[in-house]
This record gives C-alpha cells, sequence and structure tokens, in this order.
C-alpha cells in the first residue's frame, strides 16, 4: 500500500476522502467509489475513510494513491526585481482572438494587469477556478469558487476589482515581489499592453489558481495531485473541442522518476487521446538542491549516506529510496555516534526513535504496481537534535543494484545530502518525466553559449529518457507583476525573475503558435516540430549534456518548419487529423 495511503487509513470512517485512483480497466470501477475526472485508467475520485480498504482490495483497482503536495517551481531572483518597471507603451495591435486556448495551473493570477485586458479592455480570461475558496461550489468537483469571464468584466469596471470579484491575487504577498502565476503568464501570454506581446498574446485564458501558503521565502506548496488532476480536467473541459496548450510550473523532488506517477499517467493519457495538445511543464530548479543521491549496492554490500538537517528546521522530512523488484535492500537510520534508531529489513515497516520518542517511520514497500520498483519511504516528524543522521543501505538479494534516494522538497527547512553523497544528475521535477508532456530547463540568454543556468534540473529519468528536451531563457525574464497585498489593483508594472518557471511559458507560447496553424495536430508531430527546430549547445560538456535536451529553440527555423508542412498540407489537399 501507498505510504501516505496508510497514513489516512484511521480517522473518522464517515470523512469523505479525494484520492487518486488507478483502473485495471478504464470502464469498470470499484464498488463505493464516486468518480470526479477520468483519464482513460486514471480517476480522481471521493470515497468515504471506512470504504478505504475494501476500494484498495476490489478487483477493479489496480493503484490507489493519497493526495501528493505539490510546490510551485520557485527560484528566488538575485537581484531586486521590484526595481524594475514599465509603463503603458503603444506597441500593442489588434488581432483577431486566437482559437487555441492557453491554461495556467499556478497562483495568483492578476485579472486587472493589462497585460491580460483584449483591446477593447475587458478580460482575456474565460475562467479563473480559485481552489482553495471557502466560498460554495456548485461543480462536480464541490471545491473552490469558479469565477466567469462576466464576473471578472464587472470586477475590472469598478475601482475595487478584487473586493468586487472576491478574489486578490496577491493577498500573500506582503513584500510586492509579485506573484508566480502572473508573471509566468505574462511571459506565455501578454497582450502587449504594457510588456512586449507574447506569441500566446491573443489566446483565451483558462487559469486554475491552486493557492499558497506564503511567497516571500518560505512555504510555497500549493495544492495538491488530486487537486492538480482535477484543475487539467476543469480546462480541457471549459476548452471544449478548441485547441489546447496547458503549463505547469510544479513539482517537488521525490517520485520514481521513471514517469509513473498516477499524475503523469494521467498527463500522458490526455495527450495520447486529446488531439489539438500540448501539456509544457518547467523541468525544475534541482539542480544544486543537494537532494539526489545514487549508486550501486553490490551482494552484502553496505552504503552510507550523510542526511543533514538545518538548525531551524521545524518541519517533517523525509527521504524516498526506489529500487529495482530483482533486489532486496535493507536499512538502518544510524546516529553520528552508531546507534542504530531504526532498522526496515524487505518489506517491513518499522518506527524510527530518537531524541527519546518515536520520531519516525520507515515504509518499506515490493514492487509498487505503476513503476514496478522496490520503495523505501523514511518520514521524519522532526529534525533530530544532532542535525545529522545516516542511512545505511545493505545489500541483502542483489542482481542488479542500482538505486536512487531523493529526499523530499521543504520551502520551511530543506535538509539535504552531504556534498559527497550528492548527484546532480535525474533530478528533473517529480511530475515532469511523462513520455509525451514537454520539460523545458532555463538557459541564461544573455551567455554568448547559451549555457543552462547553474539551478536548472538535470536528467535523464531513470529509465534513461532525455528530460528536459528542450532549453528556453530563464534569466531575468521580464513580464506582468501583480499587485500586492496592500493594494486595490494592478499598478500595470513588470519585473524580472529567473527560473526554470521562466522558461516553460516560452516554449508553451511556441505551442500555441503551431496549434493555431494546426489545430487537429497531435502530440507526436507537435514534439517532432519543435526538437527539430532545436540547436545543440555550442558547448557540450559532462555538466551540460544532461540538463539540456536537444538544445535551445530556435523560433525561426520552427517557422521555416511551420510553413514547409503548410505546404504539404496543402499539396495533399486534405485536412490533417489526429
Amino acid at each position: 500500500m501507498d505510504p501516505n495511503l496508510k497514513l489516512i487509513v484511521k480517522g473518522d470512517p464517515r470523512e469523505e476522502l479525494q484520492l487518486l485512483l488507478r483502473l485495471k480497466y478504464p470502464d469498470i470501477y470499484p464498488k463505493h467509489c464516486i468518480v470526479i475526472s477520468q483519464f482513460h485508467d486514471i480517476i480522481s475520485c471521493r470515497i468515504l475513510r471506512k470504504n478505504l480498504l475494501s476500494i484498495y482490495d476490489d478487483p477493479a483497482t489496480r493503484s490507489v494513491k493519497a493526495p501528493q503536495v505539490i510546490p510551485a517551481q520557485f527560484y528566488e531572483n538575485s537581484v531586486d526585481s521590484t526595481s524594475i518597471i514599465k509603463r503603458e507603451k503603444s506597441n500593442y495591435s489588434v488581432s483577431q482572438k486566437s482559437k487555441v486556448v492557453f491554461g495556467i495551473i499556478d497562483f495568483g493570477f492578476d485579472f486587472t494587469h493589462s497585460d491580460f485586458l483584449n483591446h477593447t479592455n475587458k478580460t482575456r480570461f474565460e475562467k479563473i477556478w480559485v481552489q482553495p475558496s471557502k466560498q460554495k461550489n456548485d461543480s462536480k468537483y464541490g471545491y473552490g469558487r469558479i469565477y466567469t469571464e462576466e464576473e471578472i468584466n464587472v470586477a475590472l469596471y469598478t475601482t475595487t476589482p478584487f473586493k468586487t470579484l472576491g478574489y486578490h491575487p496577491g493577498k500573500n504577498d506582503y513584500m510586492g515581489r509579485g506573484m508566480h502565476g502572473t508573471h509566468v503568464l505574462g511571459i506565455a501570454a501578454s497582450s502587449g499592453n504594457i510588456g512586449e506581446k507574447s506569441l500566446a498574446g491573443n489566446s483565451p485564458i483558462i487559469a486554475v489558481d491552486m493557492g499558497s501558503s506564503f511567497v516571500n521565502g518560505s512555504d510555497l506548496s500549493l495544492g495538491d495531485s488530486v487537486k492538480l488532476i482535477e484543475g487539467i480536467d476543469f480546462i480541457l473541459q471549459q476548452a471544449g473541442q478548441r485547441p489546447c496548450v496547458i503549463n505547469l510550473s510544479l513539482g517537488g523532488h521525490c517520485s520514481d522518476h521513471t514517469g509513473n506517477t498516477l499524475v503523469e499517467i494521467a498527463l500522458n493519457n490526455v495527450l495520447k487521446k486529446r488531439g489539438g495538445t500540448a501539456i509544457i511543464q518547467s523541468t525544475g530548479n534541482y539542480f544544486m538542491a543537494n537532494c539526489h543521491h545514487a549508486g550501486i549496492i553490490e551482494q552484502d554490500g553496505i552504503k552510507e549516506i550523510e542526511w543533514l538537517f538545518n538548525t531551524i528546521d521545524k518541519s517533517p522530512n523525509e527521504i524516498e529510496i526506489w529500487y529495482e523488484n530483482q533486489d532486496r535492500i535493507g536499512v538502518e537510520i544510524l546516529d553520528t555516534d552508531g546507534e542504530v534508531l531504526g532498522t526496515s529489513e524487505p518489506f517491513k515497516d518499522s518506527i524510527v526513535n530518537y531524541d527519546g520518542v518515536q520520531n519516525g517511520i520507515i515504509f518499506h514497500r515490493y514492487k509498487e504496481p505503476n513503476s514496478t520498483k522496490n520503495h523505501i519511504n523514511i518520514i521524519l516528524s522532526k529534525r533530530p537534535d544532532s542535525r545529522v543522521l545516516i542511512v545505511r543501505l545493505k545489500g541483502i538479494e542483489i542482481t542488479n543494484g542500482e538505486y536512487h534516494a531523493y529526499i523530499e522538497r521543504d520551502d520551511i527547512g530543506q535538509s539535504r545530502f552531504a556534498t559527497q553523497d550528492v548527484n546532480t544528475n535525474f533530478t528533473v521535477g517529480s511530475i515532469c518525466n511523462a513520455p509525451l508532456t514537454i520539460a523545458v530547463g532555463a538557459y541564461n540568454q544573455e551567455d554568448f553559449l547559451k549555457a543552462p543556468m547553474s539551478f536548472s534540473s538535470a536528467g535523464p529519468t531513470i529509465d534513461r529518457r532525455k528530460k528536459p528536451e528542450v532549453l528556453a531563457p530563464g534569466n531575468k525574464i521580464m513580464a506582468a507583476k501583480s499587485a500586492s497585498k496592500f493594494e486595490r489593483k494592478s499598478k500595470n508594472q513588470l519585473t524580472a525573475k529567473s527560473g526554470s518557471s521562466m522558461a516553460s511559458p516560452y516554449i508553451a507560447s511556441l505551442a500555441v503558435k503551431i496549434l493555431e496553424e494546426f489545430p487537429k495536430m497531435n502530440i507526436y508531430e507537435l514534439r517532432h516540430l519543435l526538437f527539430s527546430s532545436c540547436e545543440p549547445l555550442k558547448s557540450m560538456n559532462e555538466s551540460t549534456i544532461n540538463k539540456s535536451g536537444y538544445g535551445v529553440i530556435n523560433a525561426q527555423k520552427l517557422n521555416e518548419l511551420i510553413t514547409q508542412k503548410k505546404i504539404q498540407y496543402e499539396n495533399r489537399n486534405t485536412t490533417y487529423i489526429s
């Protein structure tokens, strides 16, 4: 059973739980399960806690997962971005509304910023679903508040649009640095009223605000895996038959990194089944996080890994270890004096005792049903007083020997591996490994060699596929800045931020341009067009090869390929069918 599922088995039997579930057959469902959204064999659902075990054992069930926290892939810029401000400009041109929908799941969308208004000063947002809102929602999802285009336009004509609508995108932005979602959206879909017009600047926008606790320094967790999948469902339902590009700048460190989380399977299913669709993801900013370790353990061999904790860390900490199902690896947690604090033999769960009490648990699972790998999950309720633990792995029965260990992301107090134990490869974000989604890394556009940014995560996936696939500009990118908590509406400012979150929306806007020309194009051909327009880095070495994918997009070359394909279609005198 999924470790997080074990943690929620006990409790009020009448409480409704939100889960992700993988079916054995897409049209056969377990009993006592209310389906909310479905992408082929992946569903989000509601069940009562009293039915959890029966649903887990139901013949229709292949896999059940509890909600997993989804953090934003945020990178704090090294300069004071609030000092970069631009005012009204005259480069905006009236053009026809695009038939390609731009979808985004993020947090903090400033609908009052002029870069998201059309030439008649009306909103380009068709819907904004604010998932954490406590207002009533009679949709099938049952939570959050969905704001319509009409409601947004009414609010825009008032002097206090945030208060009128009941949604302030910067309610947690106390320092005025600007919200992540507004900036990302501005890169992809600016109308051109303030900043430069984006390639998706004519697209209607459907946004899902997953919410955040803080934005200025800590706790950037958004919603969870269930809310993410239901956000994808919401965007596609609103898009209807129209082509759609969705941008995601989300993810953590831990997962099997083979593309087999239920979130990644669902995203892949969307792209397989729905023509005219692309999902673009930022690869993550985890290259220098010191949160990945990998190795080969031999029969009867021992590997010791140092786990380091921050002095002020008061949050829980977590490690996941994945290894091949033909192997058997034991794990021990030790203090720096060599005292064993917890031991888990395959495949037995056990507790971890330190600082005088039980402070953790080790879950050890055989053959997780989606990745088919064995899975060790170590969860600690608090950091040890010593601020150092040793994770000792023992090769009990070894055929393959390869293993990967990840420390989960923690924006309140990130623990890390000791420098000598760090492997910077295989650090692509936890939900960015699906075969058909497009993961984007960041490069320094001011550098002649177009070198990847130091923080940009490296691939490949653990099953050795190329991720990220492409690089895009990610250094101090200027785009829309949202109003802070203390402002009643946007001041129409711009700000600069760095990160892979700033790279992915540019590629998403290119995907919009492709689908404007070929609205039913399938994801295989769209990927081929994009990657065929890439240029390898001028300097490829061991430190950049796993960060750069197929290289840097050449927009001019992409336009030439689009033109060539249009001529091919015209010569065939046929309509493209996905």
